[in-house]
């Protein structure tokens, strides 16, 4: 035969291939794969989460899904296996067993599905029906209860199938290939969708008494782990997930549940909300005394505005969803009533939803084409005007990830990471031809520069001086980017006080035989010594290998203290741990330690900023951390929790807002 077509389904080697004569000779072959080559299943999928919102203008873009009133879960199902993880990644998969035979009807196909997990009472979402389930343990009560009161899968959005990502496509396609796998059963459902009339069916939710609706923009891509406003969820009633921080007993009755005090987090702190005293059973009311009781403590988790006297305090790891009417003015809850306990809501990811309207992005890079024959594109940006070149140019090649996702990514962090680089002389890092090939350190602000791109002279021991570029705003992050800037490394001072740093810094480096958790457990111990001493302190993994740690101090000592200040600390770390730690920069001290790297406290120095691409493989973003989130990484051996995307890194912004805002205002003294 002059052409042999076949498919290999092996452990090396899944695809479709054609083997052809290619030359006079019979011995000359060749082989054309005819298929795409399939990517690997990703192992996790953070759930792309919707923001609270009213019903957008232009509803017509838009579809609209029912608002289902359960819990979310991803659905990884490859022949034999079903998965179902939760949205902070726990396996759910034992808790709701009917759901297994959707591995079944899925037969030789791989796929990612999301969705909620569903209880329905009379024909309507029942959280409170579903909260007999979550939190369920026991086989045999699991087992009794999925006959009893069953749940079902609503899915409502496909990411991967057969080998294939589909987090790229747009939201009408990817809902056209879940709708042709036909998943309807009795435990699963695959729920249509509404293309415009918004109003008009959320008119209808109300009236059948449901919470709301989602809408999705029809072509919005899948962000995991984003809270995007491609997603919005508009709600009849107000209703979300608050922290409980402690309880009231009925009056005269001091082991009996009156009211549990929640809050929400803001600014990285537990901010009281009020008191939730309805809404429970007797039942309800004794198992919630009986899982606060073992997290007693004698002070408040709440910052500034406290509860009243009489309250029984615990640690904030419990999360209630609540029912409410409407906030105070000062932000109390007013008419709350409790729902049920959410074991699938991280507490310290839990903040105050308010409505808002769908904002577009304040830059939009993703579809700008060059006109036919031109070299780039020209746009306007908050009045400035400047020319984008080579957008689709690949600058992380391992990844596939070019220029223009490099400056979506800026472009979309900018209110953010701005404030962190305003009046800061700045040192660029540019990767012209990618992150593989070589780069250069620029101090010196590129002559070519636009007019409107300020500049500040810093006097140099070297070079006399040097006139830095000053960045603080989205045309001239957008700017930096279109240079393949991809890191940013400004000055730990501003330039009204390049005398004074507005931070003490250390940056730790694992050396030979070390790692990423060992630095954060350096990182922990320089932590508590700061707080013996009366110094508050925030961490930030560097996107590479190490970490950062900067305590805020903004005018209040020169780097003639705070250099000497470090270098001591350092020692004196490396003093209690000589085997773990190391203070001198030599290369022969460093197996088997981490360098606690003090040198960084310097008036010539740049360090590289929050929030900054750094050039790795793929890309990867210097984030701000809660010290809880390293000390559960070292104690769960989890580095993976520790490395982070651009869009992991946006989704973080959009559920903790910027981790690193105390370090642009709060005011701290060098102890002595």
């Amino acid at each position: 035969p002059e052409k042999v077509i076949f498919t290999l389904n092996g452990g090396r080697a899944r695809g479709k291939f054609a083997l052809f004569q290619a030359g006079d000779s019979a011995k000359d072959w060749l082989i054309h794969r005819m298929d795409e080559p399939a990517e690997p299943m990703p192992e996790r999928l953070k759930p792309m989460m919707a923001r609270l919102s009213e019903l957008p203008a232009d509803e017509e873009n838009w579809a609209y899904e029912i608002k289902w009133d359960g819990v979310r879960a991803i659905a990884h199902s490859s022949p034999g296996e079903l998965r179902l993880q939760s949205r902070n990644l726990k396996d759910i998969t034992a808790r709701y067993p009917e759901l297994r035979q959707l591995n079944r009807r899925l037969g030789s196909h791989s796929a990612i599905l999301d969705g909620e997990i569903v209880a329905f009472e009379e024909g309507k979402p029942s959280f409170e029906r579903l909260q007999r389930r979550m939190h369920l343990a026991r086989e045999a009560e699991i087992r009794r209860l999925a006959k009893s009161e069953p749940v079902s899968f609503q899915i409502f959005d496909l990411l991967y199938l057969d080998g294939r990502s589909l987090l790229d496509l747009p939201y009408v396609e990817r809902r056209r290939l879940l709708e042709e796998l036909e998943l309807q059963g009795d435990a699963w459902q695959t729920p249509g969708y509404h293309r415009g009339e918004g109003a008009r069916l959320l008119a209808r939710t109300a009236e059948l008494g449901l919470e709301g609706i989602v809408a999705k923009r029809l072509d919005s891509r899948y962000r995991p782990g984003a809270r995007s406003r491609d997603w919005l969820k508009v709600k009849n009633t107000l209703r979300q997930e608050f922290v409980i921080g402690g309880w009231l007993p009925q009056e005269g009755r001091r082991t009996e549940l009156g009211a549990l005090l929640v809050g929400h987090h803001k600014g990285g702190e537990l901010r009281f909300a009020g008191k939730v005293g309805t809404g429970f059973n007797r039942v309800e009311a004794r198992d919630l005394v009986d899982r606060l009781t073992p997290l007693a403590r004698e002070d408040s988790p709440f910052s500034g505005r406290q509860p009243k006297r009489g309250a029984n305090f615990v640690e904030p790891s419990l999360v209630a969803e609540v029912d409410f009417a409407a906030l105070t003015r000062d932000g109390m809850l007013r008419h709350p009533s409790y729902k049920g306990l959410r074991a699938d809501k991280d507490p310290a990811e839990v903040v105050l939803e308010l409505p808002e309207g769908p904002a577009p992005p304040p830059f939009d890079v993703t579809s700008l084409q060059p006109a036919p024959g031109r070299h780039g594109v020209q746009v306007e940006i908050e009045g400035r005007t400047l020319r984008l070149t080579n957008l689709d140019k690949v600058l992380y090649p391992k990844a596939g990830f070019t220029k223009r996702q490099v400056i979506d990514y800026y472009a979309r962090v900018s209110p953010t990471l701005a404030p962190h680089l305003q009046g800061r002389p700045l040192t660029l890092k540019r990767y012209p031809d990618g992150v593989e090939a070589e780069h250069f350190f620029q101090k010196a602000c590129p002559s070519h520069r636009p007019r409107w791109v300020e500049t500040t002279i810093v006097p140099s021991e070297r070079r006399g001086e040097i006139r830095f570029c000053l960045i603080g705003d989205l045309p001239g992050l957008v700017w930096l980017a279109n240079l393949a800037d991809l890191e940013l490394h400004p000055s730990l001072s501003k330039v009204d006080d390049l005398g004074h740093p507005t931070a003490l810094a250390f940056d730790l480096d694992p050396g030979p035989g070390t790692d990423l958790l060992d630095c954060c457990q350096v990182g922990l111990w320089i932590n508590g010594m700061l707080e013996q001493l009366g110094l508050r302190s925030f961490p930030m993994v560097s996107g590479k290998k190490g970490l950062h740690v900067f305590a805020p101090l903004n005018g209040t000592a020169s780097y003639e203290e705070t250099k000497p200040f470090a270098r001591q600390v350092a020692e004196t770390l490396e003093r209690r741990f000589p085997d773990r730690v190391t203070a001198n920069m030599a290369k022969s001290r460093r197996e088997g330690r981490v360098l606690v790297d003090w040198s960084q406290n310097d008036r010539h120095k740049t360090t590289v900023s929050v929030y900054s691409l750094r050039a790795t493989e793929a890309p990867r973003v210097s984030v701000p951390m809660r010290w809880d989130e390293l000390s559960a990484a070292c104690e769960e051996r989890d580095p993976e929790s520790l490395v982070f995307g651009p869009e992991e890194a946006l989704a973080r912004v959009e559920e903790h807002g910027d981790l690193f805002a105390p370090l642009l205002s709060l005011v701290q003294q060098l102890p002595g």
